[in-house]
């Protein structure tokens, strides 16, 4: 089998990180690719991709023989999902999942049948060779977010859907939902929920992380795997520090 096939395991014995690309820039995709990190989230949510630019950034990654190409959609449409598996991603990341039902949508529009409904005639099996029919199923990371108190609460129905293999969590989502009417005890106790569920159905449980430290309290908390930050984030922090080197020089004055 081709081993850009293999999927990603996101359960086990480290953590598994992962960093985002949103600016919609193949080199800078290239470059997240070129370091350690386990996966790069090509990002439609909140980014600045089109169809073309995210076809360009994932099989920029897949050709890295590094980390794992995902591909997180704007909403739960089988179109979007689509066009992010035939770019040649290895996972989705389906945001704001409330129900069992949304789930079941989701695990439509990645797989294959017999457990899916995804349309044959993929350009992924171009780029990835005649295996990918048959193979691509069983590697494929299917990954829906939990981001609301009301999902939080349905997690074991949501999570115990065929064909989901792990869950990532909205931290900031989450954060800004129960920021009028939830404590940080309260939120560390909904976020225990869903891990907990994820454990019951026997799938990975991811979650997004602003610092090393948070990740590895969560770590010891169950989680499996994290997504830090993104290009945006990183490249405007790298900004302002550098800035600094030159805005706050100091020289003599001249006479």
């Amino acid at each position: 089998m081709n081993e850009t096939l293999k999927g990603l395991k996101i359960a086990g014995i480290r953590p598994v990180v992962g960093f985002g690309v949103c600016l919609g820039s193949t080199r800078i995709a290239e470059m997240a690719a070129m370091t350690r990190f386990d996966y790069i989230m090509v990002d439609l949510l909140h980014s600045h991709f089109s169809k073309e630019s995210a076809t360009n950034a994932v099989r920029a990654i897949a050709r890295s023989g590094g980390a794992v190409p995902l591909g997180r959609v704007s909403n739960n449409d089988p179109g979007s999902i689509n066009d992010l598996l035939d770019a040649g991603a290895m996972g989705i990341i389906v945001p704001m999942v409330e129900s069992a039902e949304e789930a079941v949508k989701a695990v439509d529009a990645i797989y294959y049948p017999p457990l899916g409904k995804r349309s044959k005639g993929s350009p992924a099996a171009v780029f990835y060779g005649p295996d990918y029919y048959t193979e691509i199923n069983r590697n494929l990371n299917a990954l829906v977010m939990i981001e609301t108190v009301s999902a939080a609460g349905k997690a074991d129905e949501i999570l115990a859907v065929p064909g989901i293999t792990g869950c990532l969590i909205g931290a900031g989502d989450l954060k800004f939902e129960m920021k009028m009417n939830g404590t940080h005890s309260e939120f560390m106790s909904v976020v225990d929920g869903v891990v907990e569920s994820a454990g019951k159905n026997k799938i990975a449980v991811g979650i997004s992380v602003g610092s090393p430290d948070e990740l590895k309290t969560w770590w010891e908390r169950g989680v499996d795997f994290f997504l830090t930050s993104h290009d945006m984030g990183i490249l405007s922090t790298a900004m302002k520090k550098y800035d600094e080197k030159f805005t706050k020089l100091e020289v003599p004055e001249r006479r």
